[in-house]
């Protein structure tokens, strides 16, 4: 079963599902959960899935603010909302980004503007500093999860 359907209530099991959708676009598309959970929270730090927003051109949707009219070539855009699609529509971007840029800074502001971030534009630069501090959060966060995971699996098997 998985975690959540025994939430106590909806956010929190907004948020397990999330963390399920990021874990396993994570593992099928060959990244590391972190830099997408690093992601989310720069475009969405509230978490909040249904956010629909106007974009410049479209809208960005969801929780990686997928932006709907860019990004319409992909078949399964119409879900957006959705965080298991959206998860694996973002990580997909990202992995074009990071083939088209490396694994740099401008491969992680091509997610905001591709254009931006080849031209070295200050506000894709501020866009990665952003996302290298959530990183950095994130990275935090899964080092403590492991650490009392542990802890747990050690008390388990006394």
């Amino acid at each position: 079963m998985l975690v959540h359907s025994r939430a106590p209530n909806l956010q929190t099991s907004m948020n397990h599902e999330i963390a399920d959708a990021i874990c396993y676009a994570g593992k099928n598309y060959g990244l590391n959960p972190r830099i997408l959970a690093a992601y989310t929270l720069n475009e969405n730090g509230g978490y909040d899935v249904q956010l629909l927003k106007p974009a410049a051109v479209g809208y960005d949707a969801g929780i990686f603010q997928v932006n709907t009219a860019i990004n319409r070539h992909m078949p399964l855009i119409r879900y957006a909302l959705y965080p298991d699609i959206e998860a694996s529509l973002a990580a997909q971007i990202i992995k074009r980004n990071f083939a088209e840029f490396g694994y740099t800074w401008k491969g992680v502001a091509a997610y905001w503007s591709p254009l931006e971030a080849q031209n070295n534009q200050p506000k894709a630069i501020q866009y990665f500093d952003r996302w290298h501090r959530h990183f950095l959060e994130v990275s935090h966060f899964f080092n403590r999860a492991k650490v009392i995971l542990k802890q747990q699996d050690g008390k388990g098997r006394q």
